[in-house]
């Protein structure tokens, strides 16, 4: 076993938190020979269901522990999200600028990881990585994605990054005063951000932030075949968007992947969500039809079909 313990950061509120747990199984299932402490920040109180399960983790796992951070009074002097940011986020986005300073100082470095991620490989692959001459290292958008950001920021250097998965040079963070100087920049600017937190970091960070390979940091679609795709040596798949692995009707590839994990997980009751759209009904249709189940399939187009005429009705009457 490693004497090097790896200290891995989320942040979440309670509806994210089962999820959080089953990446965390999936970190120590790969991760065997490693002492891992995960460090769970929060925008409000633990509940009572994920109290009682993050108590039996830590008591069934030798080499793992869970640490529960409440941000909730530092999250409430934020000011809240842009009008402009998807209404899929929340104000826990903003735990990831706030917990670094919170951590012992004795932690040199830290990685943060998004809940609706899963890892595959061992992730002490990733804990090895020499950042030292930078504050972060993170996976750069991709050309065309990165390009249309920077336009929109004005930033100066050429990278756009991904705050989804950050490898923390945590003594340089704090050092620096880094969380200070973010929230500042948040709180100056929020109402221009899209991607409140990930915005403020680009702009604060630039030129601080080494770029590491898509590996550990692989986007994708956990519904849509064209977009579910990953290599063998990858640590860490992110599911982007609203395509969730824990989303009914993804692809049967992802859909056994996350299931694996999950049925080792003590959170392996979660109910699997509806797709709420018609874009997300049709890609579940056309997953189950791929998987021979058309009675689902059957029920997920037929959802689709009365979601679009409602919509359409309404954009006629309006």
């Amino acid at each position: 076993m490693s004497n090097d313990t790896i200290h891995i950061a989320l942040g979440v509120d309670n509806n994210y938190f089962p999820y959080a747990g089953i990446l965390i199984t999936s970190i120590l299932l790969n991760s065997p020979e490693n002492n891992i402490i995960f460090h769970i920040a929060l925008n409000e109180i633990l509940s009572d269901d994920n109290r009682k399960k993050c108590s039996k983790f830590n008591n069934i796992y030798k080499n793992a522990q869970i640490k529960i951070y409440d941000l909730s009074e530092q999250i409430d002097k934020l000011p809240n999200l842009s009008i402009y940011t998807d209404k899929r986020f929340n104000k826990s986005i903003l735990l990831r600028l706030l917990l670094p300073k919170m951590l012992d100082t004795a932690i040199k470095k830290i990685i943060y990881i998004d809940a609706d991620m899963l890892c595959i490989n061992n992730i002490e692959t990733l804990w090895n990585m020499d950042i030292a001459a930078n504050i972060i290292g993170a996976c750069p958008y991709k050309e065309k994605n990165g390009q249309e950001q920077i336009k929109r920021l004005g930033l100066k250097n050429n990278q756009y990054f991904n705050s989804g998965m950050m490898i923390m040079n945590l003594r340089a963070w704090q050092e620096k005063n880094i969380t200070e100087i973010i929230v500042e920049c948040y709180s100056k600017f929020y109402e221009f951000f899209l991607l409140p937190d990930q915005d403020a970091i680009n702009i604060v960070l630039q030129g601080n932030i080494q770029k590491l390979s898509f590996k550990f940091n692989r986007m994708l679609a956990a519904n849509n075949r064209l977009l579910a795709a990953y290599e063998r040596d990858d640590i860490l798949l992110h599911f982007v968007n609203e395509a969730k692995p824990w989303l009914d009707g993804n692809t049967a590839a992802i859909d056994e992947l996350y299931k694996k994990y999950m049925h080792q997980s003590l959170w392996n009751d979660i109910k699997f969500i509806e797709p709420d759209t018609a874009e997300l009904m049709i890609l579940a249709g056309e997953n189950y039809e791929q998987k021979k189940d058309y009675k689902k399939a059957a029920h997920y187009y037929k959802k689709a079909a009365k979601q679009l005429f409602t919509e359409n009705l309404q954009d006629n009457n309006d």
